[in-house]
């Protein structure tokens, strides 16, 4: 089970942009997002590495990596799948490890007590992402890989939670458009299917075209091309397009001012006519949606996920990650399908940080309910509730028993010899059945106000909880185990009675009857019972008597020892 710790951190490694939230486990406040400098909420994904002297350098990321003017080298858009066969950690595991510890040195509190848990897109199959984890096995705290759409939905479950007039959908797509894949995953009655397409489609794929688009335009530049000859060069055009496609989207230009101002003026003969020319370009229409753009592939994307679903269609289509502010998406969803209502985030660059985060709490929550609930068993009122029902029930098949047999019940006679036979017979005689349902019904009423208790402390509403009690077939054979040992002197009690109805006709007929029927009345019988075939011909009257009040006897005797404490076993079944 995941440890008890206090805070959980969910950390969004984007290919063009991160974030970072994070939330304490217990209650429910809504997650922190972690802001630095002029990045923000959305961190530049960019490594570079800052001269400290001649021979000392350290490594920055965010805006510092790109906007720094002694910066060495940087890279952005590195968010690859790791190679398995290489042992070197790829440069958003040293990204994400840098910012982490950043994170930490300003949160100690944090990072004393908490699990980290890291998105990773849904397409990779299981060996990436077996490496991928393995390259964060260095860090102090436990870090846990999630896929990002999944992440993504729990966000988007925590958001709907607090709507009381919000729809129950039971199928659900969620499609989470980032900067280097477009994941999607589809969930039936809470089952997560991770659909393996979109893998090798992102947002960075428009940047890309963008970036050769000016390159086409400025080709015969010559100072333009002598600039983007020089190391970063090619990062930071990609940043450009980024930008100013951004920039198109959210109708602001703000980004690309602080860009063009604060990038290395190496890089001013380009950045500068890139932007101009990026500014004149309609990029949603001409670059997004032309012949054979994103968009076209993104629509390919949403038909191969209803070629996967089959006749299941969703009823909730959730559109998730930063590529969701493009309108085209929200159209695209629409036409692939139409029967089902489309939700956008309002913050979709966050939706999987704040996800990431929620997921850690839910787990953490997860494993403090399953150990109040294990350690409910061990209460002495729950087991004192037991114990008092099983006692109950055993006096239950007691005086069951004992109106059968002094009924004269009719399979009493049954010839029974060894032990199963003697087991059967006495578990129809006490009603067995019947006394273990009574016994499950009363102990469901008796414990399950206890367990709701727990249930209310994690906030789960009754109404989401059942109880469901198994008992064990020991217990039956216990209650019989503890009746055998008195079965002869029972029945040989029983064989008295049956045989002073006979008596009652004239004794010759009752001779007759004794001798064809020798097993009825054996003398080892009952020897057992104390009493001899003299004193029942003989002594009709009191051998009635005497019969009836041994049998009473016997089994007011008969005790249901508790050798062991009760035991218990608790298992919690996911719902």
């Amino acid at each position: 089970m995941e440890p008890d710790v206090q805070y959980a951190v969910g950390l969004d490694i984007g290919d063009g942009e991160s974030s970072l939230c994070w939330l304490p486990t217990h209650g429910r406040k809504r997650a922190r997002v972690y802001t630095r400098g002029t990045d923000g909420a959305a961190i530049v994904t960019a490594l570079g590495r800052k001269r400290l002297d001649q021979r000392k350098y350290e490594y920055v990321i965010g805006e510092a990596a790109v906007l720094a003017k002694d910066v060495l080298h940087f890279s952005v858009n590195f968010k690859t799948r790791p190679d398995p066969e290489s042992l070197a950690a790829p440069e958003s595991v040293r990204f994400a490890q840098i910012l982490l510890t950043e994170f930490f040195s300003r949160h100690p509190e944090v990072g004393r007590d908490c699990v980290v848990y890291v998105g990773h897109p849904t397409g990779w199959d299981p060996e990436s992402v077996t490496t991928y984890r393995q390259h964060f096995s260095s860090m102090d705290q436990p870090v846990r890989l999630v896929p990002e759409s999944q992440s993504a939905l729990v966000h988007v479950r925590d958001r709907r939670a607090g709507r009381r007039e919000a729809h129950k959908f039971d199928r659900v797509l969620v499609v989470d458009i980032g900067s280097s894949t477009t994941d999607c995953t589809f969930v039936e009655d809470l089952i997560p299917q991770n659909l393996q397409v979109g893998s090798d489609l992102g947002c960075s794929l428009i940047d890309q075209d963008l970036a050769k688009k000016v390159r086409e335009a400025f080709a015969g530049n010559k100072e333009f091309t002598k600039a983007l000859d020089q190391d970063g060069s090619e990062e930071m055009l990609r940043l450009v397009c980024r930008r100013a496609k951004e920039a198109q989207f959210t109708g602001t230009d703000v980004r690309l001012q602080e860009l063009q101002a604060g990038c290395d003026t190496r890089f001013t003969p380009f950045v500068n006519p890139a932007l101009s020319w990026l500014r004149s370009v309609d990029i949603p229409r001409r670059v997004v949606r032309g012949p054979g753009g994103w968009a076209e592939r993104f629509a390919d994307i949403l038909t191969e996920v209803r070629g996967l679903l089959g006749e299941v269609r969703p009823e909730l289509v959730v559109i998730t990650g930063g590529g969701s502010r493009m309108p085209v998406v929200r159209q695209l969803c629409l036409d692939s399908f139409p029967e089902a209502a489309l939700e956008n985030d309002t913050d979709p660059y966050l939706s999987v940080a704040r996800g990431l985060a929620s997921v850690g709490r839910h787990r953490v929550n997860v494993a403090r309910f399953r150990h109040d609930i294990q350690a409910l068993k061990d209460r002495p009122a729950f087991e004192e509730k037991i114990r008092i029902g099983l006692l109950d029930a055993f006096d239950e098949a007691k005086n069951t028993l004992l109106t059968g047999l002094l009924e004269r019940a009719n399979d009493v006679n049954a010839s029974a010899h060894d032990e199963q036979e003697i087991d059967a017979l006495i578990h129809r005689l006490t009603g067995m059945d019947q006394v273990l349902a009574r016994l499950r019904v009363r102990l469901s009423a008796e414990l399950t106000p206890m367990a709701l208790d727990v249930c209310r402390s994690y906030s789960i509403r009754d109404d989401r909880f059942a109880l469901d009690l198994f008992l064990p077939g020991i217990i039956g054979t216990a209650i019989s185990a503890r009746i055998r040992p008195m079965w002869r002197t029972l029945r040989a009690a029983q064989i008295v009675l049956s045989s002073f109805k006979l008596l009652k006709w004239p004794t010759m007929f009752g001779l007759k009857y004794l001798k064809k029927h020798p097993y009825a009345v054996s003398p080892a019988q009952l020897k057992g019972a104390g009493v001899i075939v003299a004193a029942a011909l003989g002594l009709t009257k009191a051998t009635e008597a005497g019969a009836r009040q041994l049998i009473r006897t016997t089994l007011q005797k008969a005790q249901l020892v508790f050798r062991d404490p009760v035991r218990v076993t608790c298992s919690v079944l996911p719902r």
